[in-house]
């Protein structure tokens, strides 16, 4: 996942904040690392859950803020995404 797909999804169209933006990329990547999820952009619910992760935090910026409406989905995708599975060095994502 590249820049260009993070600013569409949020629907950003200056430069401005790019590097707000990458920071965010790799910050939502160790948390789904320390949450247990092999990194894997080939996977679709591993880029939602990355899209999802930096849509939060752009928005919420602050350290005011429910977190209620991100965590159920990105729960589900967590548990979800925990389930993969290393098979003879290739990922397994069925």
């Amino acid at each position: 996942m590249d820049l260009n797909d993070i600013k569409l999804y949020l629907r950003v169209d200056h430069d401005e904040e790019d590097d707000l933006l990458l920071s965010l990329k790799r910050a939502s990547e160790n948390y789904l690392y320390n949450a247990g999820c092999i990194k894997n952009y080939e996977n679709d619910l591993y880029r939602l859950a990355i899209k999802l992760l930096i849509s939060h935090w752009y928005d919420n910026r602050g350290l005011i803020g429910s977190t209620d409406l991100i965590n159920y989905s990105l729960e589900s995708i967590i548990y979800q995404l925990r389930d993969t599975r290393i098979i003879d060095g290739e990922v397994d994502d069925k």
